[in-house]
Order: C-alpha cells, then sequence, then structure tokens
C-alpha cells in the first residue's frame, strides 16, 4: 500500500535522489497484503492485550476498522518531532516510541513482517515487572553487499560500552549468561567470553517487550545521538536502532531468559512450502517473514501466504470493517 500512494513516492523520491543502498530499495515497501492476519493473530491467540498501536506514516488499509476501541492509530508527526519528517528511516521511527502518548509502561514491538501464530500468555513476554528475553553473546560481522544493519549494531554496542563492564555484568549476571533456556546458543557466550569488551548481542527477530521506562533512561544519556541521527532521512551507517533499548534493558539485567525456539524466521523464495506447512502445524508460536529477494514471483508467493493464512485464521478481527 505505501509504496503505491503518489504521495508518498514524490516525497520519498525528494530526498532520496543520492540514496543508493538497500534501505531505499523498492522491495522493502511492496505490500504482501498480509497486515490483517496479524490482527487476527493479536485477537485470536493473545486476547489479553489491551491496547494496539498502529504506527503510520498515514497509510490506513482500507478493511481496517479504525472505530475498534482497542485500537490507536498513531501518526509519525503525533510523536517525532515535525522537524526529522517525512523520514523513511524505520531506526528514527523506533527510537521515539516512548513519546507516544497513552503507549502502555510495557509494551510489545513488531515489525509487519511478524506475527503470532500460536497462542501466547502475557507472562511469556513480561513477568515480575521485567521483561522475558535473551542474553546471548554474538559478534559484529562484515558483509560484502555493504549492509548498513553491521554497522548499527556497532554503534549500538559503542553506546553500551559507555554504561556497562562486560566482565563485571558477567559476574553478576552469570545465570543470565548462560542459561539452560537457551540451549546451544550458550556456546556462542562462551567462545567470545575472552573478549575484554562487549563484540555484540544475538538479535532474533522476533517481537521484543519493551519496558517503557528503558527508553526514558537511554534518552536521558544519550540524547544529543538520537537528536542528530533524526536528520537521516533514510538509514544510514551511523544510525542507532532501537535494539540498543532492549540491550540495555538486558545489560541492566532486568529481564528473565527465555527459549528463542519459540519464534521460526524465514527467507521468502519461489519455493515456501517448508516454512508454509511449519505454520499450518504450528511448529512456532511466532513467525518473522523477511522479504528480501528480487527474482521472487511475486503474485505467486503472496497467493501462497494468504491461502496459509486463511488456513489458520479464516475469521475476520474486529479490527476488519
Amino acid at each position: 500500500m505505501t509504496g503505491s500512494d503518489p504521495k508518498w513516492l514524490d516525497e520519498k523520491n525528494k530526498y532520496s535522489k543520492n540514496k543508493i543502498d538497500d534501505s531505499n530499495s523498492e522491495i522493502r515497501y511492496r505490500d504482501w497484503d498480509t497486515l490483517k492476519y496479524w490482527f487476527r493473530g493479536v485477537e485470536k491467540f493473545t486476547p489479553w492485550v489491551n491496547n494496539i498501536f498502529f504506527i503510520t506514516y498515514g497509510h490506513i488499509p482500507e478493511w481496517l476498522n479504525t472505530q475498534s476501541k482497542n485500537l490507536k492509530i498513531i501518526r509519525h508527526d503525533e510523536y517525532i518531532p515535525k522537524e526529522y519528517l517525512p523520514t523513511f528511516n524505520s531506526n528514527v521511527i523506533e527510537i521515539y516510541m516512548n513519546k507516544i502518548q497513552g503507549l502502555s509502561e510495557y509494551f510489545v514491538y513488531f515489525n509487519d513482517d511478524m506475527f503470532i501464530v500460536n497462542n501466547l500468555r502475557k507472562d511469556d513476554f513480561f513477568q515480575n515487572g521485567k521483561v522475558k528475553d535473551a542474553l546471548i553473546f554474538n559478534s559484529v560481522s562484515a558483509k560484502k553487499d555493504n549492509n548498513i544493519i553491521e554497522h548499527t549494531i556497532l554503534n549500538n554496542m559503542e553506546v553500551l560500552s559507555r554504561h556497562f563492564d562486560k566482565k563485571s555484568y558477567i559476574k553478576n549476571n552469570i545465570l543470565k549468561v548462560f542459561n539452560y533456556k537457551y540451549g546451544k546458543l550458550n556456546l556462542k557466550s562462551l567462545l567470545l567470553l575472552p573478549w575484554k569488551y562487549f563484540t555484540g548481542i544475538e538479535n532474533p527477530h522476533m517481537p521484543i517487550p519493551f519496558l517503557k521506562e528503558t527508553f526514558d533512561t537511554v534518552w536521558e544519556y544519550e540524547e544529543d545521538i538520537f537528536i542528530q541521527m533524526s536528520n537521516n532521512r533514510f538509514r544510514t551507517k551511523e544510525d542507532y536502532s532501537q535494539w540498543v533499548f532492549r540491550y540495555w534493558q538486558l545489560l541492566e539485567g532486568r529481564f528473565i531468559p527465555k527459549s528463542l525456539k519459540r519464534c521460526g524466521y524465514y527467507d521468502l523464495k519461489n519455493d515456501n512450502s517448508k516454512f508454509l506447512n511449519d505454520v499450518i502445524k504450528k511448529k512456532y508460536d511466532m513467525i518473522c517473514i523477511n522479504d528480501s529477494d528480487k527474482s521472487i514471483q511475486f503474485e505467486k508467493v503472496k497467493n501462497d501466504l494468504i491461502t496459509t493464512f486463511e488456513r489458520i485464521l479464516p475469521e475476520k478481527s474486529s479490527f476488519e470493517k
């Protein structure tokens, strides 16, 4: 829907004349017509959810019931300072989330490629005033395609290194660094122990539970860098991302370890039979569907996706007209 809006395209093209990296690729904006299944999944599998804050440039799907009492439509200009708009930078859109009026102290952040496909409880995300998450060390690595995500991760880690000491953290949180719920992923943390500084943290492609207080705290310490990056209309190597707030929660120790085995990650391709079968059999409770292949037979794959979602979520939600 976004990618076909003439007004939005005019604004995007106005600011992207010299933009050549993957953050401006057209496949980042194509519409798979699957958003309604996100709403269906939330209503069916997480009935305990109070409110949904739908962040948008201004685009509203024609099928969306905007009168739903549990739905809050949040436009960019309602929480991001106007001097940084319009923005096509997802990092900027995300770092200001704590500025959204009425947002709960406890909230779960979803990208539009993440779906709930099985029953989940509130304590799958929060417990005893803490988030449920996994602290697993990782390393930042370079990619041949000049991917800016790795640079962003390194920028995030630089922030954390200014405020946390790796040796002290491990000493005080040994059972959160090494936990049976992480399974084989513990090996990553073990192998990275010799490094004096944080080399990176595992970033699972799954919905992230946040404490709004964490955003407020990091903003208080690092406001200057966030204000500076807010001028970046598109993602750049100088950006920071919402992962920095997740890392902060982890390194404050304000989390309860959980397994990452309940979320499946898939890259779309022309043959998605295994992935679609996993969804039907509910192998995972949450899934992330990544669209990154320009050669995909778009209409065929979209039809396969919709057909599969209809099998597990055939009933309209109250968020649909």
